[in-house]
């Protein structure tokens, strides 16, 4: 269990924090963007978010489950392909970047339409799952920029790499976010519209 643990901890640091830096600018602009929009813009957003609340007592959980499970995991297997590719890099750093983006659009959102209640309900609807998901996006982001780098390395100093150790712990760091995310799933879809309408209720 230890040597486990050790393979999924034992990111290189330069590239987290590389990465959380592009996830902190991601939240700023998110933030931003949503106070510069044109007041016709955020009636749109807050048309959605007036039509999520209404109706999200009557949502299709299976429909859900499954919508929910298939973004997160294609979000997932993305940058683990992404990773056995050396074109991949940019492309990582652009999902992280959206993914942080829309965390904190949503976020801002909420509070500018329902003010104080808006803090309240975008935590529930946001927390724990999408700071999860965003993450485990960024741990498999490390790795799959860090297998990048050891391709391009490999093929300019024409170096033999030990790809079966690399794999190895490439489809244990995968492996893991996979699990995660079935979980962030499922509270996402049965767990947080149950606390939502308790909120709702009592607001």
């Amino acid at each position: 269990m230890k040597k486990i643990m050790d393979k999924l901890l034992n990111v290189d640091k330069k590239i987290l924090i590389f990465l959380i830096i592009i996830c902190i600018i991601g939240i700023i602009t998110g933030s931003v963007f949503m106070t510069v929009l044109s007041n016709e813009d955020k009636q749109t957003v807050f048309t959605s978010l007036n039509n999520f609340i209404s109706n999200f007592e009557k949502l299709n959980f299976k429909t859900e489950i499954s919508n929910n499970l298939i973004i997160n995991l294609l979000y997932a297997l993305g940058i683990w392909l992404l990773g056995i590719s050396i074109i991949g890099v940019p492309i990582v750093i652009f999902i992280l970047f959206i993914k942080s983006f829309l965390l904190s659009f949503t976020m801002t959102s909420f509070i500018m339409k329902y003010k104080t209640k808006g803090i309240l309900l975008g935590f529930i609807y946001n927390m724990p799952h999408q700071i999860l998901n965003l993450v485990i996006y960024l741990y498999l982001g490390v790795y799959s920029i860090k297998l990048s780098s050891y391709i391009i390395e490999a093929i300019i100093h024409k170096k033999n790499l030990n790809f079966k150790n690399i794999t190895n712990r490439y489809l244990l760091v995968f492996s893991v976010a996979i699990l995660l995310l079935i979980l962030s799933s499922v509270y996402e879809t049965y767990i947080m519209p149950i606390l939502l309408k308790k909120v709702l209720v009592m607001l």
